[in-house]
């Protein structure tokens, strides 16, 4: 005969045990971020929650190690398909387009998927699911490199060149590699809330919800990589010191060019001029800080090198459309 302890018990284990197994499927050449990031986030909720929420497998189709993109060996666990399953997720990775021609990983994704409560994508890991048709007729994104390539490919897509990530139903797809990170942080709200959401997002130093498109964030690296790269010490010594009276002469100098020549050519490489690359690493800068601490927007522009709160204000509201209030609201 069970009794009142005995429930108490039965009650507190099921409480310890996850409540949600999320699978990630890997294949040889898989970009490894699009792994451990998602993986991370569901790790550090558990953590915040106090509670097992959430049970992460790594699977592949036969199990044992996978070689990921960037040569790092990945043990995973053989993918079972009647295995009990809430959320699946799919990363990119060079590797993917090997991987959408095997028959047998194609019928696995489309087997899994129709066990799983929510299908997701990470980056091009949509190339993936949709050789499996779990994508035709939605909306979609994917790294903002392989847009033009995912339409021409599956046409009945509708892909967005812009969004972070987009959720159609239960199907969710992501943009770039990190992006992973931010579809995690929404399933996550979905799953428990907007505190612990947050709580994740300031453990990881990342926003809870980013403002923009990809586009914006592909700026700085645009910059860096701007005539091959010429810029790129330079774009990191402005982004090392945001705050320094960063005027063109010294510049030039740290690009060992003449004011004349360097402004005719990083103009050319990066499509901006000297004094509006600084304000918008700064701008991201600000962006980071007022969505990651809890540094007052004075203090804030003080240190990337805006000087004043009005200062900040109009440059922000300049590059994004939004004040710095808006933005840190978006975190929260």
């Amino acid at each position: 005969m069970i009794d009142d302890a005995d429930v108490a018990r039965m009650t507190k284990f099921r409480q310890l045990l996850p409540s949600r197994t999320v699978t990630i499927l890997a294949f040889d050449g898989v970009q490894i971020l699009d792994i451990a990031g998602p993986l991370q986030a569901f790790t550090t909720a558990n953590e915040e929650a106090g509670i097992a929420r959430y049970a992460v497998d790594v699977r592949s189709l036969r199990g044992g190690p996978v070689v990921t993109a960037s040569g790092v060996p990945l043990l995973t666990k053989r993918l079972q398909r009647n295995a009990r399953l809430d959320t699946l997720i799919v990363p990119g990775g060079p590797g993917v387009h090997a991987a959408r021609q095997s028959r047998q990983v194609v019928e696995a994704l489309r087997h899994l998927a129709g066990r799983a409560r929510r299908q997701c994508a990470v980056c091009t890991g949509a190339f993936l699911m949709a050789e499996a048709g779990l994508l035709d007729g939605r909306p979609v994104v994917t790294h903002w490199r392989s847009c033009v390539r995912l339409a021409r490919e599956y046409p009945s897509l509708r892909v967005d060149e812009d969004a972070i990530y987009i959720r159609d139903g239960n199907v969710w797809t992501t943009a770039g590699v990190t992006a992973g990170i931010d579809m995690a942080l929404a399933l996550i709200e979905d799953d428990n809330g907007p505190g612990v959401a947050l709580r994740v997002a300031r453990r990881l130093v990342v926003y809870l919800r980013r403002p923009g498109g990809q586009r914006q964030f592909s700026e700085p690296l645009a910059l860096q990589g701007g005539g091959d790269g010429v810029y790129a010490g330079l774009v990191e010594a402005i982004a090392d010191k945001p705050a320094r009276n960063w005027q063109v002469e010294d510049m030039a100098a740290a690009a060992r060019q003449s004011v004349r020549t360097f402004f005719r050519r990083f103009q050319a490489a990066t499509g901006s001029t000297p004094a509006a690359a600084v304000e918008r690493i700064r701008c991201e800068q600000a962006k980071t800080l007022l969505q990651t601490t809890d540094l007052s927007i004075a203090a804030v522009a003080r240190r990337v090198g805006f000087g004043t709160e009005s200062s900040l204000r109009r440059a922000m509201k300049r590059l994004f459309g939004m004040a710095p209030t808006d933005l840190r609201r978006a975190g929260a």
